[in-house]
């Protein structure tokens, strides 16, 4: 039997972390508040990780129009190592640009009402960087 590995991504930001989760066609998986402790963070996404037994996880870097690594990109990466420390789970990065706004241009064209307070969103691009990452991983 073809068995595949169980992806987290995970759509960083300090109000809001999306999550998606997949094999081969990634879903969402919720929200959780990005101003809990880091503690309170990492204890729900670990949770997350043993209920679907996650064997990778991958940390979106938002990259400015120029290529470059601006401060969001280094605050999720600085989150990615964290949580590279305190969970068994190896933390990848993937390179992404935009998501928010091709999440948001997705929601709108499908005609899906969202509340942006409510991570809509921030899970929709989770979806589209854990896409990103299995698409690159592929090739």
């Amino acid at each position: 039997m073809l068995q595949f590995d169980m992806f987290l991504a995970i759509d960083y930001g300090k109000k809001r972390i999306g999550l998606a989760l997949g094999e081969v066609i990634p879903k969402g998986a919720g929200v959780i508040d990005g101003t809990a402790s880091r503690q309170s963070i990492f204890e729900q996404i670990g949770k997350l990780c043993c209920e679907n037994e996650v064997d990778q996880i991958v940390v979106g870097l938002p990259f400015l129009g120029s290529g470059d690594e601006g401060a969001i990109a280094k605050d999720a990466r600085k989150f990615g190592e964290a949580l590279n420390r305190n969970i068994s789970i190896p933390v990848f990065f993937e390179e992404e640009q935009y998501t928010s706004a091709e999440a948001e241009r997705i929601l709108n064209e499908n005609h899906i009402q969202y509340d942006k307070k409510k991570g809509q969103v921030d899970e929709m691009a989770a979806v589209l960087i854990l896409e990103q990452y299995l698409n690159n991983k592929s090739n």
